[in-house]
């Protein structure tokens, strides 16, 4: 009898390690691929050069952090062709970068004042 304690005692020492070592603290990072289902988008970058977005149009999930950025001359504008929208969600003077969070689905249009050719879409998906 004295022989089984120990061998139970050390089965279990070695299946609740098994259990700790499944469950976990594991380390996960966010790739910011929104599409795979896992963790959250933390942000996508638009490039302003040349006198245009790049990309010139952009695909995100709701509460993505989108970062503007080479704006040195250019603006950030909820709107077309040069002209704010109504009660634009973003109207900015460049000089640095400049962060929009877009946290209603529906499609945006973005100009810059300086620039009227300047546009681009950013549809905010739901």
């Amino acid at each position: 009898m004295h022989r089984t304690r120990p061998m139970t005692l050390l089965a279990w020492i070695m299946a609740l390690g098994l259990l700790l070592a499944a469950c976990g603290g594991g380390t996960t990072t966010d790739d910011g691929d929104a599409g795979d289902g896992e963790g959250t988008d933390t942000g996508e970058t638009v490039s302003l050069s040349g006198n245009t977005f790049s990309p010139s149009t952009l695909t995100v999930p709701a509460g993505t952090t989108v970062t503007f950025t080479d704006t040195a001359t250019h603006t950030v504008t909820e709107g077309t062709n040069g002209t704010a929208a109504d009660d634009p969600i973003v109207d900015q003077s460049g000089g640095s970068d400049i962060e929009v969070t877009f946290d209603e689905p529906g499609p945006y249009s973005i100009t810059c004042r300086v620039h009227p050719e300047m546009n681009m879409t950013i549809t905010v998906e739901g």
